[in-house]
C-alpha cells in the first residue's frame, strides 16, 4: 500500500511540474527538421548535429563527420548558402558533441529552469538542440539571441551566435 500512495504521489509531483509544450514552442523544431530533411538529409542520415535556427527563418548547423565536423549555414527561403569544414582540434567544436552538458527535455521560458525569472533577454527568438545519431534530442530549447541564464552551454551558444552574425554580414 505504501508503494501505491509513493508512486501517486510521485506521479502527481511530475505532472505538476511538467511543461506543456505549446504548437508556438513545437513550431521552431518543425522548421528546423524540415530545412534539415529538405537539405541535408543525406549528409545528416545517421549522425550526430548540432544546430541554431534564428527566427525560425536562417540556421547554423555542425554535423560530426568520422575525421572531421562540416558547417553549414542555411536560410529558409534559399537553402544552403555556405558550407564550411572544420577541424577537430578546436575544443569547442568537441565540446559541443558531448551529451553531458545539455539539460534534459526542452527548455522554454515558461520552464522550470526559468522560474525565479531571467537577468536579461533581448533579441530574436532562436531554436537550439543536440540530435545524436539515432535522433534523440538533447538541450532542446527555444530562447532569445541573448539570454542570461542560459539553459545551453555558454561557450557553445555563443558560437553559433557568433557564426550566425559572421553570415548574416557577407
Amino acid at each position: 500500500m505504501k508503494i501505491i500512495i509513493l508512486f501517486i504521489c510521485f506521479f502527481l509531483h511530475s505532472i505538476a511540474w511538467s511543461q506543456t509544450l505549446t504548437d508556438e514552442d513545437l513550431k521552431s523544431r518543425k522548421i528546423a527538421d524540415s530545412l534539415i530533411n529538405d537539405h541535408l538529409q543525406k549528409e545528416i542520415k545517421d549522425k550526430k548535429h548540432v544546430l541554431l535556427l534564428v527566427d525560425n527563418e536562417k540556421m547554423v548547423i555542425v554535423i560530426k563527420n568520422s575525421d572531421s565536423f562540416k558547417e553549414f549555414y542555411l536560410n529558409k527561403n534559399t537553402g544552403i548558402i555556405n558550407e564550411t569544414i572544420l577541424l577537430p582540434s578546436d575544443p569547442i567544436i568537441n565540446k559541443m558533441f558531448d551529451k553531458s552538458i545539455y539539460k534534459k527535455g526542452f527548455t522554454t521560458f515558461d520552464s522550470e529552469f526559468f522560474k525565479f525569472g531571467y537577468e536579461i533577454s533581448s533579441g530574436s527568438i532562436t531554436y537550439f538542440v543536440f540530435k545524436d545519431e539515432v535522433g534523440r534530442r538533447y538541450g532542446e530549447a527555444k530562447l532569445s539571441v541573448f539570454i542570461k541564464p542560459n539553459p545551453v552551454d555558454t561557450d557553445v551558444y555563443a558560437y553559433f551566435v557568433n557564426r550566425l552574425m559572421f553570415y548574416s554580414n557577407r
